[in-house]
């Protein structure tokens, strides 16, 4: 049996990756509020409300970058995986233990940045272990025992661009806070209730999601919910279902 830990240095890719990635699509997401809530005066803008609101807002989003840097840190920090003869076995804090037997394994690919993709036949039966890897050559091998790499990285278009979502989100809210169309609203709102909807559950059958944020994606239907209110309210039916029960 070998078990094989992460090093603490390895998290310096990671850490580059999500910067990467989601420092634009908060920041896209500052720049939406901001123009949902931007408001004038006789005089010009309103520049008072700009400078309380926008470094309010940057320092969210930094201590929101801080707090999820902290968190994945601690999730590397504990990520071990255990080889034997023929299963392997995936454990890591605040997540349920996840162990594929050779039988069970469709997959092993590595992608250019290091990380190695293990699957199964289910599409949630996936390992993903991080670049940074103590004894990476050693793990390696003792893989390519149970499996022979596949040749390119066998990782989806969602799992390698998956922060695209978020952005197509935001664009989409975009559309239903500025666009006066009726038609439009309703497609944009149902687009994104789909999309919300569709997210919700592909995290929850993530079986490489920690338990804590399972918890806490259930706000997603808080959201789910404020997007139809935004609908109804667009369409004015909620001001016609007020006058009829005054």
């Amino acid at each position: 049996m070998n078990v094989f830990k992460t090093q603490p240095e390895g998290f310096a890719i990671i850490r580059k990756q999500a910067l990467t990635r989601f420092i634009p699509v908060m920041l896209l997401g500052v720049m939406v509020v901001l123009a949902a809530n931007f408001r004038t005066t006789e005089q010009g803008f309103d520049k008072d409300t700009l400078l309380i609101t926008i470094p309010i807002m940057l320092v969210a989003v930094g201590v929101g970058i801080y707090n999820g840097l902290k968190k994945r840190r601690k999730l590397f920090d504990s990520f071990s995986i255990t080889i034997n003869e023929d299963t392997i076995i995936r454990t890591q804090e605040d997540t349920p233990e996840l162990a594929l037997n050779r039988l069970e394994i469709s997959s092993i690919s590595k992608d250019r940045v290091g990380m190695i993709t293990i699957r199964g036949m289910s599409a949630y039966d996936i390992i993903q272990i991080p670049a940074g890897m103590e004894r990476s050559d050693e793990l390696e091998a003792a893989l390519s025992r149970i499996m022979p790499f596949s040749e390119g990285s066998q990782r989806s278009l969602l799992e390698r661009f998956g922060w695209i979502t978020g952005v197509i989100a935001i664009l989409l809210m975009m559309v239903m806070r500025f666009v006066e169309n009726k038609a439009v609203v309703i497609v944009a709102g149902v687009a994104l209730i789909a999309l919300l909807v569709w997210g919700f559950v592909k995290a929850w059958r993530n079986k490489n999601v920690p338990a804590a944020y399972k918890r806490s994606i259930w706000i997603m239907l808080l959201l789910i919910a404020a997007v139809i209110m935004a609908i109804l309210m667009k369409l004015g039916w909620v001001m016609d279902l007020w006058e009829m029960n005054a």
